[in-house]
């Protein structure tokens, strides 16, 4: 005869049987730990070979796992890109929503997220140069929803509503500008043809930012402009620590 817990459950061997969704979530786990696992060698191995020369095989026998559960977690070789650049993306949400103290406008405001972004980009340089390239080879910028062109848009349209920037202009035209701003000089910052110099990246960011705010600012107002590059050349604060 089966014996029963406390609580009423039955087993063979006297021990309360597994909740079910104790089971499933479990099991998510270990799905999570693997996609992990397989995404971290897929990096290591990028970096090291290159993307092209990297083969499943190799992302497995250096994940522990068998090739074909590469293939259940990532069915392409680009998928551990898009995997990647959904963690940028996410990162890039984050520095849109983050609290900014002491950034006046939404010129500074837009600089300030695109420091950020460089920096996140900078310290692990080895690693993005690789997966940006990959990513813009793939057509990226062209396939994937323009997320940021959007966020870029709600900060333009703050700008509007206090002044700062011209009312009459599209703000989600100048989102998609500023995309395209921020695209162009990440790819050219991650072109394996040259070794771009430390703090490149924001370096180049804050030329074509520098163009993109004059046009967007009322009467074309270049102090403003100014004031909010010499602000975020001073937050050091705004660096935030690589996850």
């Amino acid at each position: 005869m089966r014996e029963k817990d406390d609580e009423g459950d039955s087993t063979r061997s006297g021990q309360p049987a597994e909740d079910g969704r104790t089971a499933s979530s479990r099991r998510e786990s270990r799905k999570r730990e693997t996609r992990d696992r397989l995404l971290s060698s897929a990096r290591r191995l990028f970096v090291s070979n290159g993307y092209e020369e990297t083969s499943y095989d190799e992302i497995a026998k250096d994940a522990g796992v068998a090739r074909q559960t590469a293939f259940n977690h990532f069915p392409r070789k680009e998928d551990f890109v898009a995997a990647w650049t959904a963690e940028r993306r996410v990162e890039l949400h984050d520095a849109m929503e983050a609290p900014q103290p002491g950034v006046p406008s939404a010129s500074s405001r837009l600089l300030v997220i695109m420091r950020v972004m460089a920096d996140i980009y900078e310290r692990r340089r080895a690693e993005a140069r690789v997966f940006v390239g990959a990513w813009i080879r793939l057509g990226g910028p062209i396939l994937d929803e323009p997320v940021a062109a959007q966020m870029f848009a709600v900060v333009v349209r703050e700008g509007q509503k206090t002044g700062e920037f011209v009312a009459e202009l599209d703000a989600d035209a100048a989102g998609d500008v500023i995309r395209a701003v921020y695209f162009d000089a990440l790819w050219r910052w991650a072109d394996p043809a040259h070794e771009p110099a430390v703090n490149a990246l924001f370096e180049n960011l804050l030329l074509r930012m520098r163009l993109v705010l004059t046009g967007l600012c009322v009467d074309g107002d270049r102090r403003q402009v100014g004031e909010a590059v010499d602000l975020v050349r001073s937050l050091e604060a705004v660096r935030q620590p690589v996850p």
